[in-house]
């Protein structure tokens, strides 16, 4: 029979691992992104954690049994951290983790103790999604590029790509409306190997082509699939985008749970024949008046009328043949990332 001194050894261990994966969290929402209310809500999930570790039948046991030293977990490695996102997503699931163990080996001990633990998990999945809702508005969608397959050459395709990241874009959208599954999928594994994290990458239409290619997000057309499916498809952390005409469907894009809206065409457009009549900068500002998740302008938007749509109120530009029609696609860039940083200030 298992001595009970093993039992509490691991309460204690998972007690310690929640408890510091819980700090990270709040340090990151206190300091990171300044946000009080989340703040206030991962200290109060800790500190409820911190009650639990008191109400445990002879609580004084858990130091008692403590073996550190002989902890095999001592010599485990963890997974390289690239941004802010995947830290936090980590000590997420520390926790949770830890949370479980707890509410198992705890119903040796307890059986009411432990279905208070339950509770506690559950409500750290519902402070999760808060909190990465929270991370997913920080993405910078100021410089929006999106690939043209009949203005690239695809041979030429990571090397733009490439230049128009150090020059100075935000986001970039792989567009393929021609190409099979197979040939898709491949060119976006090949971007995702060379866009850096700080730079979000977006799948143009195919979620599935989004999950496998490991992209951040996906961006969905009014014929697409409804968002609630592209949602279970890829997951509560990856970005949903979606195009619009009116601010109807940008309301309803927002309820279905879209993370950033395009709205088009602003103006005149070769790039996409048949997106309708230009809606005009008006468009924007109304959609921004009833919309809360970022708006971004596309269509026909240049050097010339980048300002107007900008002072407009867009959060952000999606640019195709305005970059990738030049010859010199990181000077194209460059220039419309200063006229943004520009009308920043």
């Amino acid at each position: 029979m298992i001595p009970k001194k093993k039992f509490y050894r691991i309460l204690d261990a998972n007690f310690n691992r929640a408890g510091e994966g819980l700090r990270v969290i709040e340090d990151g929402v206190r300091f990171l992104l300044n946000d009080s209310s989340l703040t206030q809500q991962v200290r109060g999930l800790r500190h409820s954690l911190l009650e639990k570790i008191n109400q445990i039948p002879d609580k004084e046991k858990l130091i008692a049994y403590r073996n550190s030293q002989k902890d095999v977990g001592l010599k485990l490695k963890e997974r390289p951290r690239e941004k802010l996102e995947d830290l936090i997503t980590a000590n997420f699931r520390r926790v949770e983790e830890a949370e479980r163990s707890l509410e198992e080996y705890g119903k040796l001990i307890s059986p009411i103790w432990a279905k208070e633990v339950k509770n506690i998990r559950f409500q750290t999945y519902i402070l999760e999604k808060k909190v990465k809702m929270k991370l997913r508005k920080r993405w910078d969608f100021s410089l929006y590029a999106i690939t043209d397959p009949f203005l690239i050459k695809q041979e030429e395709l990571i090397k733009k790509v490439k230049e128009v990241i150090e020059a100075g874009a935000t986001v970039i959208q792989l567009r393929e409306k021609k190409s099979s599954s197979l040939v898709f999928l491949k060119r976006a594994l090949a971007l995702k190997e060379i866009i850096p994290s700080e730079v979000l990458f977006i799948v143009n239409d195919r979620p599935d082509i989004a999950f496998g290619a490991r992209a951040d997000g996906v961006h969905l057309g009014q014929e697409d699939l409804p968002i609630s499916l592209a949602r279970e498809i890829l997951g509560d952390d990856r970005i949903i985008g979606i195009s619009t005409r009116s601010v109807e469907e940008a309301k309803r894009a927002e309820k279905d749970g879209a993370d950033y809206i395009a709205v088009g065409p602003i103006f005149p457009t070769s790039t996409k024949p048949g997106a309708g009549f230009p809606l005009g900068v008006k468009a924007i500002s109304q959609v921004k008046k009833e919309v809360k998740v970022p708006v971004i302008a596309i269509g026909g938007i240049n050097k010339e009328n980048v300002r107007e749509v900008l002072a407009s109120g867009a959060d952000g530009v999606a640019l195709v043949s305005a970059i990738f029609k030049e010859r010199n696609v990181g000077l194209a860039t460059k220039k419309f990332r200063q006229i943004i940083d520009e009308m920043k200030i």
